[in-house]
């Protein structure tokens, strides 16, 4: 044997000990879409505000820019082939496959994401936490917090509204409650959202989960200064009118960054690290629809779609045995070769499978073997015009390489016109259609050719 039919040889075993690990055990390991497994499914309309009214005769920049906004919350969040197009004049629908949790779904997307940095003008009176049941023995014992509770907010609510009265006379001020129920007199606004240069979920001094914050050059030099002024006060910090922090500060803090750390799990520092770094929506919404659904083919769509590829990988198999003989062994081990790395490449990029993916797997079956039947075909009428059989094999490879390339070149094409002007489904059949050329292209030149030269050249020495 060869010293190049080695490597060749070695590349393959070392391809299929990587395919196999990927893809085995399968179970679990496949990303199914909204088809197959079901999610999220979201309607939300625009709605305008005193602050940002919407303007219907601009509404097409204004619907492109929330739905831009929203497709890049989703793709930081990880969440693959969602399915987000615009309904009417002012809707959005927005599909997320293998959701199951739609409040979380909705807490990343129907956000506005509005961050301020402000200042403290004076803290008002904080709300009462409310009593439940599960922290007291009995129920008197619960019955008598109840009535102090009853009586604790009653006095908050007259603070408040003296407080409230108080802030109504300066109109330059804005008045905030925090996300534990404590009320702020805000002045000034230090720096934004805009001003970010960059954020990430992390964890804080404590180890509790936290929002680091990165400012832009401009946006640095705000927020030292605003610290400078405020050494022993708080500032508050602002997401959609709500305080969620209001640390005191301590120092001037340069280098333009800053940390958001409250009462978040992970998971939600997480969605308003993404939120903040994909930016606010450009208007407020109004969720109108917001749901789990079911798969609309499921288990038995699943079934027929492997059911249906089996079939034809066995009838494919079966063909080239009987036509081709020893040369359909090799097409036939280039074809199971190239569909395991097809399965182990979308495993390892969490392709999200779907019925039309289904579809462009079933029809790699049979481009994976076209290459083959290319090639064996200028085999023959090589061998028939004279030339040994290793020659014949060298130039049947050779010369139908171009006209594989090009018919593979020209297959990509398509798929990329039908991921780039398609959604959803399509897409992923532009996915899996796009993996299983590359992966049969692998299949047809270096498997079968390293096969044939094997089993070819063996027999050739035996035979002497």
């Amino acid at each position: 044997m060869l010293k190049r039919d080695k490597w060749r040889l070695g590349i393959i075993a070392a391809v299929l000990v990587v395919s196999i690990a990927a893809v085995f055990p399968i179970d679990g390991r496949v990303r199914l879409g909204l088809d197959l497994k079901g999610g999220a499914h979201i309607v939300m309309q625009a709605r305008g505000t005193d602050e940002i009214p919407l303007d219907y005769a601009r509404i097409d920049d204004t619907m492109n820019s929330l739905i831009s906004v929203l497709r890049n919350r989703i793709d930081q969040y990880g969440i693959t082939e969602p399915l987000i197009q615009r309904e009417g004049s002012d809707r959005v629908a927005i599909d997320l496959p293998g959701i199951d949790d739609p409040e979380a779904a909705l807490e990343l997307i129907g956000r506005m994401a509005v961050l301020e940095f402000r200042q403290v003008a004076a803290k008002g009176p904080s709300a009462p936490p409310r009593v439940e049941r599960k922290n007291y023995r009995s129920d008197e014992d619960f019955d008598r917090a109840s009535a102090n509770w009853e009586m604790l907010n009653q006095e908050f609510e007259r603070s408040l509204k003296s407080f409230d009265m108080a802030v109504s006379e300066d109109s330059s001020r804005h008045f905030a409650r925090g996300d534990a129920g404590e009320t702020y007199l805000l002045g000034e606004t230090y720096v934004t959202g805009k001003d970010l240069s960059g954020t990430e979920a992390t964890y804080d001094e404590l180890r509790k989960p936290a929002v680091s914050l990165s400012f832009s050059g401009a946006g640095a030099v705000a927020f030292e200064a605003a610290t400078a002024a405020n050494i022993e006060k708080q500032i508050a910090i602002v997401l959609d009118g709500v305080v969620i922090s209001a640390p005191v500060v301590r120092s001037r803090i340069s280098g333009g960054q800053a940390q958001i750390s409250g009462n978040f799990t992970t998971e939600e520092a997480v969605r308003l690290a993404v939120m903040l770094r994909a930016g606010a929506l450009p208007v407020k919404v109004e969720v109108l629809e917001n749901r789990s659904v079911g798969p609309t083919l499921g288990e038995d769509s699943i079934r027929s779609g492997v059911r249906s590829g089996l079939i034809g990988a066995a009838l494919v198999t079966l063909f080239m045995l009987i036509y081709y003989g020893m040369l359909g062994i090799a097409a036939d081990i280039a074809m199971a070769t190239s569909m395991l790395m097809l399965m182990a490449v979308m495993i390892s990029l969490k392709v999200t499978l779907t019925l039309p993916g289904i579809g462009g797997i079933i029809l790699t079956i049979g481009m994976a073997v076209d290459g083959n039947i290319l090639i064996y075909e200028r085999m023959r009428e090589e061998y028939r015009s004279g030339k040994t059989v290793l020659s014949a094999l060298d130039s049947g490879f050779r010369k139908a390489l171009i006209v594989i390339l090009d018919s593979n070149v020209t297959t990509l094409i398509a798929a990329a016109a039908l991921f780039y002007f398609g959604s959803g489904p399509i897409r992923g059949f532009a996915v899996t259609l796009s993996l299983g050329v590359l992966t049969s292209m692998f299949g047809n030149i270096v498997v079968t050719r390293a096969l044939l030269q094997f089993m070819l050249r063996n027999r050739h020495e035996m035979s002497m």
